[in-house]
């Protein structure tokens, strides 16, 4: 059985990088798994690729009204959040 069979895990950042990294091993491990990104694109384009257990949320983590649409959709779709993986990171030049 796999390690996270059915948990139901919001990853941030999950468009690319180390987030899609966590997000591909999540659901290689049985996990249901919410990418958020605010790049919708990259997005969409993952959770369309990794199928069912892959939902996006375009997400801006500084904003709270956004916190609570991710909530709402992560129960609808999945039921009750198990992990919350905080990878999303802002660059300044």
């Amino acid at each position: 059985m796999a390690r996270l069979q059915d948990k139901v895990i919001i990853i941030t950042g999950a468009a690319q990088g180390m987030g899609e990294t966590h997000a591909r091993l999540c659901l290689e491990e049985g996990a249901k798994v919410v990418l958020t990104d605010i790049n919708s694109d990259k997005g969409n384009a993952l959770a369309k690729e990794l199928g069912d257990n892959a939902l996006f949320i375009k997400h801006d983590v500084t904003n709270e009204d956004d916190w609570a649409q991710v909530v709402k959709a992560t129960q609808e779709k999945f039921g009750q959040i198990d992990v919350l993986v905080n990878n999303a990171g802002i660059t300044t030049h």
